[in-house]
């Protein structure tokens, strides 16, 4: 047998190697025996051979019968079952290469019979690679099922995750909040269900079990609820999401231990708010339920459906913003805006400020009592200790008629006008249309109009029958109202105060004391502190 290089022969004298061209190496000449079967060999000679090029044939062998044996076909199969390789020693030179189907049978004796790759074993062949393992069958592996998982939609522990991610942009950190606030219905979290896998075969074609996927419940504790096929939780009240004890909740109440400040950030909540510092001046609290502060607000805004109360009072400067759709309580109020659809009741003093209440306005409880500065307005009463101060310093009292009330019936009395108008410029529009269409002058374009112009009159019209329907209605309630309305001041009522009850004014010239102003008859009277 022969390739470019190197050409070998054998008959009963020995074994023989013939140099066909100088351009080899000996490593070259070591691997063609090895390909050829010839296992023992004069290594001296193969050098000798090689080193002065010898062009004749030389004989390197002996011949052996025991050396002229078949190619061995040796399979080895992976611990896990999970592939099977085969390593091809060589036949002698004289004996032929096996062929495909005595790999394959081979590999069926070992008990081979699944994932046997024959592009694999042709290339083997093709090439006659020797001594190296070469991949002939590959199984299945099992596939476990996959464990089941909570992925959490809103998640307490990351709520400011985002913002911290923001690393170009510059950001507010008042906006920022360190609470994660739900309302009822909210999806919290969704479960994704274990798998059972799947099954796989070994090269010996032998089943490999999947083993399943392990089960996981919801860690839940209070305000929340799972729905009827386990897959979902979600909130059953609004209030503030947190993660405690590995369990997530629900918490109808947020409570602040310290102040509402940068590290805190605005609060919205849907809830009631329990806040055991200050809230500091640029920051906001917004909720559904009550509002407790322990100390003061300083130029803030507060704002609920429920009852605020605050433990020192409020530092306005001008801009703090006390809303509430129920009581109002406090130590003080100072440069700063009140509005309560309740009472406003305050211990020591309103000065400066802003106050609206739809039923009474109280400063009493406290060493002052009193009220100066600024414009109350109350629709029932105003009672406080001191009104007024002996600076003489200008202060409006206006009781009498709910201040909410008197601002919606401007409103509704504004409509009203716009209305009006419209509809008269509507009619007029119409008039001139109708006129056209009796002359037989009413094109196309201008009955699209005509028809448009009707469809507004009657929104239009609808519109100003539900707002004359309200505006009335309040009419009626003011008026019922106008009977209530007194101011009370317990000690000392200063001059520079002006007091308007029921739309009537009346300015204090002089200190009284221990006097109450009521409406009577017309005018503005003053009486006696219990009368």
């Amino acid at each position: 047998m022969a390739d470019d290089t190197l050409k070998i022969e054998a008959d009963s004298g020995g074994i023989y190697l013939t140099l066909v061209s100088d351009e080899i190496s000996l490593p070259a000449v070591m691997r063609f025996l090895e390909r050829q079967g010839v296992r023992k060999y004069n290594a001296k000679a193969v050098e000798e051979l090689v080193r002065q090029k010898i062009r004749t044939r030389q004989k390197i062998a002996e011949r052996n019968v025991v050396d002229e044996r078949d190619a061995v076909i040796g399979v080895q199969i992976a611990k896990d079952g999970l592939s099977a390789t085969v390593t091809l020693e060589p036949p002698f030179f004289t004996k032929p290469w096996p062929s495909a189907q005595d790999i394959e049978d081979t590999l069926t004796q070992k008990g081979v019979t699944f994932g046997i790759d024959k592009e694999a074993i042709a290339n083997l062949l093709s090439l006659r690679a020797t001594g190296d393992a070469i991949l002939v069958a590959k199984g299945e592996a099992p596939k476990n099922g996959a464990n089941a998982r909570i992925e959490l939609i809103l998640d307490p522990d990351k709520v400011n995750e985002q913002e911290a991610e923001q690393t170009t942009e510059k950001i507010d950190y008042r906006t920022r909040s360190v609470f994660l606030n739900v309302r009822t219905g909210d999806k919290i979290a969704v479960k994704h269900q274990a798998t059972e896998g799947q099954d796989g075969t070994s090269v010996l074609g032998v089943l490999l079990k999947a083993v399943p996927g392990k089960d996981i419940g919801f860690s839940v504790g209070s305000g929340l609820e799972v729905s009827e096929d386990g897959l979902t939780l979600s909130a059953l009240l609004d209030g503030r999401l947190l993660n405690r004890d590995k369990k997530l909740m629900v918490l109808p109440e947020l409570e602040v231990n310290g102040d509402v400040d940068f590290g805190v950030g605005n609060i919205n909540f849907t809830g009631s708010v329990k806040i055991k510092g200050a809230v500091r001046d640029g920051f906001s609290v917004v909720a559904t339920g009550d509002i407790e502060i322990s100390e003061v607000v300083e130029g803030a805004h507060i704002e609920t459906a429920s009852n605020v109360t605050i433990g020192g009072g409020v530092r306005g400067m001008g801009k703090g913003k006390i809303l509430a759709d129920g009581t109002i309580k406090m130590g003080f109020a100072d440069q700063a805006y009140l509005r309560s659809r309740g009472d406003i009741e305050v211990k020591n003093a309103i000065l400066h400020s802003e106050v609206v209440a739809q039923n009474n306005v109280t400063v009493m409880g406290g060493s002052k009592g009193q009220i100066a500065g600024g414009k109350v307005q109350a629709g029932m009463e105003v009672i406080c200790q001191t009104l007024g101060s002996e600076m003489g310093t200008r202060t409006e009292v206006i009781v009498g008629l709910p201040p909410e009330q008197v601002e919606r019936r401007k409103e509704l009395q504004t409509v009203l006008a716009q209305n009006k108008e419209e509809n008269e410029k509507i009619e007029a529009n119409l008039v001139f249309l109708k006129k056209l269409e009796q002359a037989g002058k009413l094109d196309d374009e201008k009955r699209q109009i005509m028809v448009k112009l009707m469809q507004s009159k009657f929104k239009l019209q609808a519109s100003l029958k539900s707002t004359q329907e309200e505006l009335q209605e309040l009419e009626e309630r003011l008026e019922l109202g106008k009977a209530k309305g007194v101011v009370r001041v317990k000690g000392v009522c200063y001059p520079g105060v002006n007091i308007t009850i029921r739309g009537v004014s009346y300015a204090v010239q002089s200190p009284f004391k221990f006097a109450s102003f009521s409406y009577v008859d017309g005018e503005v009277k003053m009486k006696s502190y219990d009368a």
